[in-house]
């Protein structure tokens, strides 16, 4: 699909989620989620209307789909104390994903719009956050649905930092492909741990690592 149609599918099959969610979870949905959908069908129309004119809109409308998605997932994480080995694998994750967020900014800082990098440097801080919080939650080990948290984090990552590569450095369809499946996944899949998955309570957690 080129841009005009992509303008419009991408923010209906966003919104299509937000419904099936809503189904799912009725009275006892999240209203931060719903907030967070509405952020990104608005950032996806924009992305595909003038990625250049409007990157400071989505850059703010990424960064508050990130901040109700990390609100949301904290709640999933255990604030007992994390043993050692814990510590220990979350920040590798946290020195892997900074390297990553770094290298995409060291690559594309060079073509961003004029006075958009604290824009750029925000969302990025948000994403590393939310990263974090995930990692931390997926290392602990206390739901049946983390893998979809993983994949959701993994996707996001991917879609964040390719595509103002994509866009600002060098096209191609192929990309905007592959940032459009992985962009839909993080989605569906962060949707379907925060529907699926109840809060645990500390008192029920097992201990694993010694």
């Amino acid at each position: 699909m080129d841009s005009r149609v992509l303008r419009y599918f991408m923010p209906t099959l966003v919104f299509t989620i937000l419904l099936k969610y809503i189904n799912r979870t009725r009275h006892k949905s999240k209203a931060l989620f719903i907030v967070a959908l509405l952020a990104i069908v608005l950032s996806d129309f924009l992305t595909f209307y003038d990625y250049d004119a409007y990157f400071m809109w989505i850059t703010i409308l990424t960064s508050t789909y990130l901040i109700c998605s990390t609100l949301i997932i904290r709640k999933y994480l255990n604030k007992g104390k994390l043993k050692a080995v814990l510590f220990l694998s979350v920040f590798i994750g946290f020195l892997l994903a900074s390297y990553i967020l770094y290298s995409v900014l060291d690559l594309i800082i060079n073509y961003l719009p004029e006075g958009m990098l604290l824009f750029v440097l925000f969302t990025a801080l948000c994403l590393l956050c939310f990263v974090i919080i995930c990692a931390m939650i997926y290392v602990n080990d206390n739901y049946d649905h983390a893998t979809f948290l993983l994949g959701s984090v993994l996707f996001n990552m991917f879609h964040m930092g390719l595509s103002p590569i994509n866009e600002f450095i060098s096209y191609n369809s192929t990309f905007t492909v592959l940032i459009v499946i992985s962009h839909i996944l993080a989605i569906y899949l962060f949707m379907k741990f925060i529907s699926e998955t109840k809060v645990i309570k500390a008192e029920d957690v097992k201990e694993k690592f010694f």
